[in-house]
């Protein structure tokens, strides 16, 4: 699609294919955008869109150039935005002509661009620096991570997790957290050899010596530490740390572990060939994985677009993100974003298995794409098709098994440890519970005396995300028209992240594909998004401390509610479109669901009373309850076996 101003192009020939020339609503010369009302001479929608219940397009269907969403007509923010660029689309633009710059790959190269734009962000915690003897190191000096805000788990993790070793399956070893002393390495007695009176560990093709204090054993059969060069047995391991294993869901921990192989070779090339740059380490497995991440990125983008369809520039929404660029590689978060995406289009195009296994692999990677079959559930269950439900939750179990079992079944101990530290981690810093704790000096949260965990904290967390469900469901299952997908699957995601006790901050990046499908409104979802920006950067700060040229926790606790308050801004919007389908974007251009799939322009087959019916039935039809329900009946019908009665005289 080109944008341009309104000049009349030349006259083309009477017998070419030439694109429908698009009028853009106007009103006495003014653009009319979807939140105004539309002038009482506005003409009546096309008959293919106006109804809604009509039959389903083919998906794969080309668009004509009246079907499309042109945004720089229908939002005043993009509007206004498109000055920059020459203004909104002209009356006499060609849409749809274009061979090379299609919307999708428009989208997808603006995406690069700030994926470029979050590699530079993360770049400043991989400087280097002299060493001394002659060689460079890792320069995170000055509080570099925090002043920067350039922090990310992968630095930390390269080395701290064995990814620098891709040899040895990052499942497969363990080290302890000692009290007071930091991480130490636990060697499986089978790789321990004893060369030249000396303990070493032969593991992952190196040889390590096995220093004093190292410690040797594993969980089934114990472990003995090494003290004067005797191993000392320790009756109870968790008397003296924890033992700890890679926290990541078994796909991300794969990631990291294949990236490390491609981080090798590259090296490996770098440095018998000397054609390439020769990196840090560390700065190569970063920018290796970034690479990855960010293809796996752009197929989330490819998909969210796909679903979008007539409104497929609203993927530009998580596109052009500032979110997306302090947070693109901050995790392995991409991976589950991507996966999510890619369910959702498959869901879309009316496949629930191979929907459900994308979303089993996404649960492999990251917890919350599982979320997004209760909002199918919902659904389902109002249209009265529940086969296809089944389909992808049965897709979506196999997919998950064929991932884990094989884990599980190796290093059960391994395996759970993402369960086990999130069940004993206390309040993230971005959640209410830990804000709530810092104001108020409250030890609510703490764990009991003697427990390992924060039982009540887990419980309220489980609880409130519970209710927040049921109240989504009962909500969707009677709201007066079903509310389409992707909205219900937005306002899941954010109750999750608004009750959980752990939101670290890339997280957010989960609603980026849900949201530009759900709410298509570019100036709130701008606002939300800088203000997660302004979080992070807040958050930064804090960590380098008031000493440091850092701030206090105080800034950061505003910028965590302001952002907090945009979330629920959002969802109530959501709601209010819900309940009120003709503000509804998407359904005002023409679709029903476009991320619906099988149940797109069903009729409803189950429902639910909404709260102010079941209060009234409650009530019993009593006091004031009983007068408007009287009042609101229609008189009845006369009997016509019954002469009338006259009227007095």
């Amino acid at each position: 699609m080109t944008e341009g101003n309104d000049r009349e192009p030349a006259a083309p020939d009477a017998s070419a294919d030439v694109a429908p020339t698009l009028q853009p609503p106007r009103e006495a010369g003014r653009q009319v955008f979807p939140d105004e009302p539309v002038p009482a001479d506005e003409p009546d929608p096309p008959a293919d869109t106006a109804d809604v219940d009509a039959e389903v397009p083919d998906r794969a269907a080309s668009l004509s150039p009246s079907d499309r969403v042109i945004p720089t007509w229908t939002d005043p923010t993009v509007a206004r935005a498109s000055d920059l660029i020459g203004g909104p689309l002209g009356r006499h633009a060609q849409v749809g002509r274009a061979v090379i710059f299609t919307p999708l790959r428009v989208c997808l190269l603006m995406a690069i661009c700030a994926l470029i734009g979050g590699w530079l962000f993360k770049a400043a915690c991989i400087q280097q620096d002299s060493n001394g003897a002659g060689g460079v190191s890792l320069d995170q000096s000055g509080e570099r991570p925090w002043i920067a805000a350039c922090y990310n788990d992968v630095v930390p993790l390269y080395g701290s997790r064995g990814l620098d070793h891709p040899e040895q399956f990052p499942y497969s070893h363990a080290w302890i957290e000692v009290d007071g002393e930091g991480d130490k390495p636990i060697w499986d007695p089978a790789d321990v050899q004893t060369v030249d009176g000396q303990r070493v560990a032969v593991t992952a093709g190196r040889t390590v010596p096995v220093n004093n204090g190292d410690f040797i054993g594993t969980a089934d059969d114990g472990y003995s530490q090494v003290t004067d060069g005797e191993l000392v047995p320790i009756d109870n391991i968790n008397d003296v740390g924890q033992v700890r294993y890679l926290e990541y869901p078994v796909l991300t921990g794969v990631f990291q572990w294949a990236a490390g192989w491609a981080t090798k070779a590259y090296l490996t090339f770098a440095r018998e060939t000397a054609v390439v740059p020769v990196p840090l380490d560390v700065g190569a497995y970063i920018t290796i994985g970034a690479s990855f991440l960010g293809l796996l990125y752009l197929w989330a983008v490819a998909s969210t677009a796909k679903i979008a369809r007539r409104r497929i520039w609203d993927t530009a929404l998580m596109c052009l993100s500032p979110l997306l660029i302090v947070h693109a590689f901050t995790n392995w978060d991409a991976i589950a974003i991507a996966l999510c995406a890619a369910g959702m289009l498959a869901w879309a195009r009316r496949h629930p298995t191979m929907a459900g296994v994308l979303f089993g692999l996404g649960m492999a990677a990251k917890l919350y794409p599982i979320l997004l079959l209760g909002p199918l559930l919902v659904l389902c269950l109002r249209t009265g098709k529940i086969s296809p439900w089944v389909k992808a939750a049965i897709g979506a179990g196999v997919a998950w098994a064929v991932v884990n079992i094989p884990v599980m079944l190796m290093w059960p101990q391994a395996w759970y440890e993402f369960i086990r530290l999130n069940s004993e981690r206390g309040p993230e810093w971005d959640t209410w519970y830990f804000i709530y704790a810092r104001l108020s000096g409250s030890t609510i949260w703490d764990n009991a005396p003697g427990a390992r965990s924060p039982e009540f904290l887990n419980n309220l967390s489980f609880a409130l995300f519970a209710v927040a469900c049921l109240a989504i469901g009962w909500f969707a299952l009677s709201v007066r028209r079903r509310p389409r997908f992707a909205s219900l699957a937005f306002l899941v995601v954010a109750a999750f992240l608004l009750t959980n006790k752990v939101w670290s901050p890339q997280y957010s990046l989960w609603l980026l594909p849900l949201v530009a499908l759900a709410l298509p409104r570019w100036r709130p979802l701008l606002l939300w998004q800088f203000s997660e920006a302004v979080t992070w950067i807040l958050l930064m700060f804090q960590f380098a401390g008031v000493q440091n040229k850092g701030l206090s926790v105080y800034p950061f606790i505003c910028a965590a509610l302001l952002r907090d308050i945009m979330v629920i801004t959002l969802a109530v919007m959501i709601i209010r479109e819900a309940m009120h389908p003709e503000r509804d974007l998407v359904r005002i251009a023409g679709d029903d669901d476009p991320s619906g799939g099988v149940l797109e322009g069903l009729p409803d087959r189950w429902t639910v009373p909404s709260v102010p019916t079941l209060v009234r039935r409650i009530a019993g039809g009593s006091g004031r309850h009983r007068d408007r329900d009287r009042a609101a009946e229609p008189p009845p019908a006369p009997d016509p076996d019954l002469e009338p009665v006259p009227a007095p005289s």
